[in-house]
């Protein structure tokens, strides 16, 4: 295997999803608290996972609550900012929807977090998850014109990147010469440059999630890894060739875009894939739809703190031992750890 599968773990707290909440060790009481996710962080760093991926809805249903957390949930940009503080190697993902965010205030955000923890943060980009009531949106904009913004939206935060290059400070204290290389961009109407220097790793990794004939098109020019739902073998097959083939039309390389389908273990996964059994049955599974070029990783979706301990202490060995996954070695920056370049900004 030329490159390691990229093994991501949800800190959206599934495992309170529908009636588990109930269950006695659920620690719903602390789902607005770090504790369980600092306890879930150190645990996936210390197996050897890659990515801390944190959707974010944005909104939230107030008629749900009567039965259900619904998406009762942390800011992710907090949480994983939070996170960093707590962990050393594993990368850290927020969500951002670029429908409603601004990209001056994303691009300073994601390139800070991207700093302070030592280049291992990405960016889950997505159009929306609904709630455009909450920005004064009467009317929430089609499909084309989100996506539209959304390209528009990353070419900026980009852009923005490049006004503070890395390498710009060069606190020369004999000259009085503090940095060089600092300018403006105009991009898409947005002046810069950011106050931030860029990390010398690169631009942060852009993940994508949404599976649309515009998604796929989208993931193809600009993201680095997707986050997809895929039942079964021929689905994360047909998406993952879909994803190649945007990206070549784009003008990129194919092997560019990651896909990254979301991993039930221990429960129903609805449209996700789910596998069951002990640790070798599952390490095996996932064995199989790499060996077929159906993934490049997975981000898990834990159905119970139970079926957390199956994959850091049973799954995600197997697949190191196996030379499919990093482990506790390898890249500290999260573009190493997904095998992107990381010698300079892209």
């Amino acid at each position: 295997m030329t490159r390691r599968l990229a093994l991501g773990i949800s800190i959206s707290p599934t495992w309170l999803r529908a009636e588990r909440w109930r269950s006695a060790d659920s620690r719903v009481e602390e789902l607005f608290e770090l504790a369980p996710f600092s306890d879930l962080a150190r645990d996936a760093e210390a197996a050897g996972f890659d990515v801390l991926f944190a959707p974010d809805a944005g909104h939230l249903d107030p008629d749900v609550l009567d039965r259900s957390p619904g998406f009762s949930t942390l800011d992710s940009h907090t949480l994983v900012s939070a996170l960093a503080a707590v962990t050393q190697r594993i990368g850290l993902v927020p969500t951002v929807q670029t429908t409603f965010a601004s990209p001056y205030d994303t691009a300073r955000r994601i390139m800070s977090l991207h700093r302070i923890s030592g280049g291992r943060a990405g960016w889950n980009a997505v159009t929306s998850l609904g709630g455009h009531e909450n920005h004064g949106i009467a009317t929430p904009p089609a499909s084309e014109e989100r996506y539209d913004r959304a390209r528009r939206f990353v070419e900026t935060v980009h852009a923005l990147w490049e006004s503070y290059p890395a390498g710009a400070i060069v606190a020369d204290r004999a000259s009085g010469r503090f940095a060089h290389g600092v300018g403006r961009v105009d991009a898409h109407g947005v002046a810069g440059p950011l106050p931030v220097e860029a990390h010398a790793s690169g631009h942060p990794p852009l993940f994508q999630a949404g599976g649309s004939p515009a998604g796929v098109a989208f993931a193809g020019s600009a993201a680095d890894a997707v986050f997809g739902m895929a039942g079964d073998l021929d689905a994360a097959l047909a998406q993952r060739s879909a994803l190649r083939d945007a990206a070549e039309r784009a003008g990129r390389d194919p092997d560019a875009v990651r896909f990254l389908p979301g991993l039930s273990v221990g429960g129903a996964g609805g449209a996700h894939w789910t596998l069951a059994g002990d640790g070798a049955a599952i390490a095996d599974g996932i064995a199989r739809f790499a060996d077929a070029g159906a993934i490049d990783g997975f981000i898990a979706l834990p159905a119970s703190w139970t079926a957390m301990r199956v994959l850091f202490d049973e799954v995600a060995p197997r697949l190191v031992e196996r030379g499919m996954a990093w482990g506790a070695s390898g890249p500290l920056a999260l573009r190493g750890r997904l095998g992107m370049d990381t010698a300079a900004p892209r």
